[in-house]
């Protein structure tokens, strides 16, 4: 098919999403989230419409836990089994909310604060295995040589296989100056390498800028945290006194499993008129939320002594822009992709995004701990919610030229166990039985390419380079630009059924 031309919102770590890219030394996946100073202002502070624990309710709880203190076969840790109850009761409400022990909530802030201990990788799960989608640049990971495409088999004695992506980060992890043997399969060569990294502190730009072809600009955005804004800034400024002249731009969001969300309003004002609407917060209680603008009050970060995008050329509000995104790209990324398709300011282009609708609120809690708790979603300019249906490409382009043939279906938030449901979809049970029909189809279309028992086994994917964002691969930029230019565009053979709420059909150059 052809075509022509409330408070510090962040994205924190969810182990039920497997379906994002990660960076060694983050615990897990990066997902839309509120972050305020607290979840209880003051010990014993309860609100009033809340009642306490019945004298049955807790009698049951201490029931348990001296059965299982007693009668276990194995000694049980008295802290790590009232996390592991807390964890438990946190993570059956929805695959976002989660309770965190000292260590992983300390994590987790070290993360946001824009620097970690680890070797430098982005990674993802694919196939049920770890894969590297890049080294970061002038890191450990990248001076050992490590490679995007590069599957991590073991690490240390032990086998990734079988580990959820946020065991395989952790064990990753260590302070730095110590050292982790990487065992790794290269699909390309078809052979099996192994590594010892030292460990170091990584502090890395999310943005990168390229020229691809005369004229046009590539721009990447790998996650949103505190230096996106201004980083994002720094690269544009020189890029508008390229020669020849910008005639258009690349923003790659694929990939990119969320971050801060102020930093993502940012970026959208960097793209939008002033003060236009890019996302809005629903709570629960009637007339509680927020709207987002495309001002400095809604993307300002406490660290920022002045506006970053102050004095941005205007050029970039108006040149000609497609966003690029696929399954991985996660909450944040999607609020991005559809402020600026609801607007009608880009062309999306690539695969369905993940789907994940909802914001968690994240503070701490007694003895260093943290809780994070789904308390609102967010709704497109144009009042869609993207939960559980992902923002749709107004152009489907597939990785490949031939298709995604060999790739096993994406994990994406209506895959994940007790979801949310869209609150504006009519279609929510139809949607889930044909997603789960779709994902069915696809397993039985590769399992029947697969060669006959007689033959060596053939991984997905395994006779084809991986490809690498942004490189000479990179299929849906090339389809990218060729829409800038006017050019013949080759869309997906499979085109996607929209059950949701609709894309806006950005279409024309």
């Amino acid at each position: 098919m052809q075509h022509r031309g409330k408070q510090h919102l962040i994205d924190a770590f969810s182990e039920n999403s497997r379906a994002a890219m990660l960076f060694f030394g983050v615990v897990a996946l990066l997902c839309a989230t509120a972050i305020s100073p607290a979840i209880a202002s003051q010990p014993g502070d309860v609100p009033v419409d809340l009642a306490p624990l019945s004298a049955a309710d807790l009698h049951t709880l201490e029931t348990a836990f001296d059965v299982i203190k007693n009668d276990y076969a194995g000694h049980v840790d008295d802290e790590a089994l009232m996390t592991s109850a807390i964890k438990g009761m946190v993570s059956s409400l929805d695959p976002h909310s989660e309770f965190f022990s000292r260590d992983e909530f300390s994590r987790l802030h070290e993360q946001l604060d824009g620097g970690f201990a680890g070797v430098g990788l982005q990674v993802g799960m694919e196939d049920g295995r770890v894969r590297v989608y890049a080294p970061l640049k002038d890191t450990p990971a990248e001076k050992a040589g490590i490679r995007a495409g590069d599957f991590v088999t073991y690490i240390d004695d032990t086998p990734t296989q079988g580990l959820t992506l946020a065991e395989a980060v952790k064990r990753m992890r260590g302070a730095a100056g110590t050292h982790v043997r990487l065992t790794l399969y290269r699909t390309r060569d078809d052979e099996t390498k192994t590594y010892v990294v030292t460990r170091a502190l990584i502090h890395s730009s999310s943005v990168t800028t390229d020229i691809p072809i005369p004229g046009y600009a590539y721009i990447r955005i790998s996650s949103f945290d505190e230096q996106t804004i201004t980083d994002l800034a720094t690269r544009l400024r020189p890029l508008a006194y390229t020669r020849p002249p910008l005639k258009g731009l690349v923003l790659d969001l694929r990939s990119n499993g969320g971050g801060v969300l102020q930093d993502g309003v940012g970026v959208a004002s960097a793209f939008l008129p002033p003060d236009t609407v890019v996302v809005t917060s629903k709570e629960r209680k009637p007339d509680s939320g927020h709207t987002y603008r495309t001002t400095y009050v809604d993307y300002r970060r406490t660290s920022f002594t002045d506006d970053p995008l102050a004095g941005l050329p205007v050029m970039y509000k108006t040149l000609p822009l497609v966003v690029l995104v696929n399954a991985q790209s996660v909450s944040v990324t999607e609020v991005v992709s559809a402020a600026l398709q609801d607007t009608r300011r880009a062309v999306i282009m690539g695969q369905p995004t993940f789907g994940k609708g909802t914001i968690q609120v994240t503070g701490a809690v007694q003895g260093g701990a943290g809780l994070m708790l789904t308390v609102a979603r967010y709704y497109t300019p144009s009042g869609r919610s993207i939960q559980n249906c992902g923002v749709v490409p107004d152009l489907m382009v597939d990785a490949y030229p031939d298709g995604d043939v060999d790739a096993l279906p994406a994990v994406r938030e209506i895959d994940l166990a007790n979801h949310l449901a869209n609150p504006l979809n009519p279609n929510e049970a139809l949607l889930e039985v044909l997603h789960q029909r779709d994902v069915l189809d696809t397993l039985r279309t590769v399992e029947a390419k697969q060669p006959h028992e007689s033959s060596p086994p053939r991984r997905p994917g395994q006779r084809r380079p991986p490809v690498e964002f942004g490189k000479s691969n990179d299929f849906v930029l090339k389809q990218a630009l060729n829409w800038l230019r006017g050019r013949i565009v080759l869309l997906s053979k499979a085109q996607s059924v929209e059950y949701c709420n609709g894309a806006s059909g950005n279409v024309s150059p």
